[in-house]
């Protein structure tokens, strides 16, 4: 067995003990189980969530398609930042508040319990349909996770890619079964240190030693016409538009008010008080993260011109043109740069950026099932343990079965899919819930209904483009959805039992 496999085995398992020991002090109420008992500190909660919204798109997908789009690719980063400052800065500090004093353990809740449900006997639809909305998104989102991690193992280990699949699947099913949220959260903050070193310093020694940033930026100009280091796009008029709204620049900000996955730290936050510092560690680490998977994936697709010889398959990738060329480029540049045991570091993070996503998804969507139905609505008082458990084994299966296929391209399939529909769906709902009294419980049942149907519809049938201009499907659907919700919030007024929670607790 190499130092490189080895050196990933006890990072592995590292993290399954990590995730074993936090579980033993997950205590035993609902409160407890689900949200840790609303004691993570800033750093913790930030790591975590920061870790958790990036996954293996940080570390297949974006590397992938820095190494074929070139510098362009750095559009990211204000396309991911301002997302971080807005959950932050804006929805951490009143979610928390308003969510404790509901006594609302998931998303769901909050908004059940925000327009009244199960008072005055109006009907747990905005529950139901929020959980069954998680459930769908968060299959599409697990599956894609899994399938970064099939392709890392293939590359890595040169394992048939069902077979890494499997392998990755296996290794967070298991503590994430047995764990859940408070094993997710510590988890997820090793996790998120281990891919500041794989994504940071990595890349910023890799291209010192390998001529430098020039040497690096010259190789690039000197291809593809120059086209590899042009930052600003060609696009003009309503296509330029089109291009700084998309999935690869600032269209991506509009997820990150609706993801389930990250908006349950806030409300498992010791008080309000830890945004603000939240906010300060999660931009820090997102902007250095960012740069380093573009930076290394430029670097991936420089070294590759120059045939240096760990690039063999980036170099057959580019030559069949195929789906998701690059995306194994920090894997290969490990291997083919460092030292067996910083490269089994590195494929380290890789699964690490997988795993703290999927770990976090998974949990959430168990709690919706296990918290939101069985224990409100079928076993009321009932934490549902067994349940969370089970939802947990059976969606990760559903999950591998989705993405058999190694041609998944894992940037298309977490942005165009999980990420927009629970962005859309959630986004709006929670923006109304939390900062408009006249916000109606049809309203946000109408809300999440648009949402979640015109992101799916427009990736699946209705086409991704106005005209010749190409439009992203999460913030037309996010707009769609905050429109409806606001019209049908002012024609159908709530009348009844919603409950609008201020800060200051009136």
């Amino acid at each position: 067995m190499t130092v490189f496999a080895i050196s990933f085995i006890l990072y592995t398992i590292g993290i399954v003990v990590i995730g074993l020991l936090a579980a033993r002090n997950a205590g035993d109420n609902d409160e407890a189980y689900f949200l840790g008992g609303r004691k993570l500190g800033p750093w913790v909660g930030a790591l975590s969530a920061s870790a958790s919204s990036e996954s293996g798109w940080l570390t297949i997908g974006l590397v992938g398609w820095a190494f074929t789009s070139g510098a362009s690719a750095y559009w990211i980063l204000p396309g991911v930042l301002v997302g971080y400052l807005f959950n932050w800065l804006v929805l951490a500090g009143p979610l928390r508040e308003q969510s404790a004093k509901l006594n609302a353990i998931t998303l769901p809740d909050y908004l059940s319990m925000r327009f009244g449900e199960g008072e005055g006997g109006r009907p747990p639809i905005l529950r139901i349909l929020a959980v069954v909305v998680i459930l769908l998104a968060m299959w599409l989102y697990v599956a894609a996770q899994f399938a970064a991690a099939g392709k890392a193992f293939n590359a890595a280990f040169d394992m048939p890619y069902q077979v890494g699949l499997v392998t990755g699947a296996g290794i967070v099913l298991f503590y994430t079964v047995i764990g859940g949220f408070r094993a997710a959260c510590w988890t997820d903050f090793a996790q998120a240190i281990v891919m500041f070193i794989a994504l940071v310093l990595f890349p910023a020694w890799a291209v010192f030693t390998t001529g430098g940033w020039s040497g690096m930026t010259e190789t690039l100009a000197g291809n593809e016409s120059g086209s590899l280091m042009t930052f600003w796009p060609e696009q003009t008029g309503m296509a330029f538009i089109g291009f700084l709204f998309g999935s690869g620049a600032l269209g991506i900000n509009f997820g990150y008010p609706g993801q389930p996955h990250v908006l349950v730290r806030f409300l498992a936050l010791r008080s309000r008080k830890e945004a603000i510092p939240g906010a300060v560690i999660a931009f820090t680490w997102g902007i250095l993260v960012l740069w380093g998977a573009v930076t290394l994936g430029l670097l991936a697709r420089a070294m590759t011109i120059e045939g240096a010889e760990w690039t063999g398959p980036l170099a057959d990738q580019l030559a069949a043109e195929a789906a998701g060329a690059g995306e194994t480029g920090l894997v290969l540049a490990a291997q083919g740069m460092l030292p067996g045991v910083l490269s089994g570091m590195v494929l380290a993070a890789v699964l690490a950026a997988i795993c703290s996503t999927a770990d976090s998804q998974l949990v959430v969507a168990a709690s919706a099932a296990a918290s939101d139905i069985y224990g409100r609505l079928i076993r009321k008082g009932s934490s549902g343990v067994w349940v969370n458990r089970l939802t947990v084994l059976l969606l990760g299966v559903a999950a591998v079965f989705l993405v058999l296929d190694p041609d998944v391209q894992v940037f298309d399939f977490v942005l165009t899919y999980g990420w927009a529909v629970l962005g859309a769906s959630f986004g709006p709902q929670i923006l109304l819930a939390l900062f408009w009294r006249r916000a109606s419980w049809a309203g946000a049942i109408a809300g999440i209904v648009a949402g979640a149907v015109t992101a799916l519809a427009w990736k699946m049938g209705m086409g991704n483009a106005v005209g010749e201009v190409e439009v992203y499907n999460l913030p037309l659907a996010f707009c769609v959805a905050l429109l409806v919700n606001v019209v049908v919030s002012l024609v159908l007024p709530d009348r009844g039992p919603a409950r609008m929670v201020d800060s200051d607790g009136a």
